[in-house]
């Protein structure tokens, strides 16, 4: 495939769209940010959505703040797409024709919207991050979905309580209390949100359902013994049931760990 300047494959297409994107007054600072970029045709096509679609489209003016705001999150997307070039150029051009289209296409829509009604500028590059880095043969709308589903539903505090429980965190929570200016009860809360969402783990809850599963076991083994002609008795396993502990504790999950990995560059 065929490489060259964005600006230059821009500038030789006749598409609608790319012709708005070049006689708008947002050129300057995205050409400034990407245009110089050698790339694919595929990939400087993919760019050219993306930069097309931060304009106006309702009579040729600006919506309000919330279109202010979106042009500069698109701006930003650039910027981390460019520092990412690389990775984008390798895992787009590794996609087969079919999946290319959907990343193009309704994939790039669902970023977009998740762009469009972003509150926190601090998200944008994981949005990005996940884009580039779901971009495989193996993607699908039920895999897409749920991660722009999921971005969306969390804040940035979020995300970072999630990132102190990986094994790569350095901090601590008493940092995060302190920067965020937050009460360990307030945390709390996060992290039960983040249990719902299937991202961390309640440990009582670990233990609960390992109690029960030892329940389960021995009551089997008695209904068992008890079928016998001469029943030998079971006995309780005690030293396997453990009282959960008094104050909630969580651990990270094997969801949460992929989703850190998916928004990290």
């Amino acid at each position: 495939m065929s490489k060259g300047k964005v600006k230059d494959f821009l500038l030789a297409t006749k598409d609608e769209a790319v012709s708005r994107i070049m006689e708008s007054e947002l050129v300057p600072e995205m050409i400034e940010t990407f245009g110089e970029v050698i790339v694919s045709e595929g990939v400087a096509a993919l760019i050219g959505d993306v930069i097309g679609a931060s304009l106006p489209v309702i009579n040729g003016i600006r919506l309000s703040y919330k279109q202010n705001r979106f042009e500069r999150h698109v701006n930003y997307a650039l910027q981390i797409m460019s520092d990412r070039i690389g990775v984008l150029e390798a895992n787009f051009n590794s996609l087969n024709s079919e999946v290319q289209e959907s990343f193009k296409g309704k994939y790039l829509e669902w970023l977009m919207d998740n762009l469009y009604e972003e509150k926190q500028t601090e998200k944008v590059p994981c949005h990005i991050n996940g884009y580039i880095n779901l971009m495989s043969n193996e993607a699908n709308d039920n895999l897409l979905l749920m991660f722009f589903e999921t971005i969306n539903e969390l804040t940035e505090l979020d995300i970072d309580v999630l990132r102190l429980h990986s094994s790569a965190s350095q901090g601590t929570i008493y940092e995060l209390c302190e920067r965020y200016k937050l009460s360990s009860g307030q945390v709390m809360v996060v992290k039960e949100k983040l249990a719902r969402l299937g991202l961390l783990e309640s440990k009582n809850d670990e233990l609960r359902d390992n109690n029960i599963d030892q329940v389960v076991e021995y009551l089997t083994k008695v209904a068992k013994d008890n079928k016998k002609k001469n029943p030998t008795g079971v006995s309780f396993p005690n030293t396997r049931i453990k009282k959960p502990n008094r104050y909630e504790s969580y651990h990270i999950t094997e969801l949460g760990r992929g989703f850190l990995k998916v928004i990290s560059n």
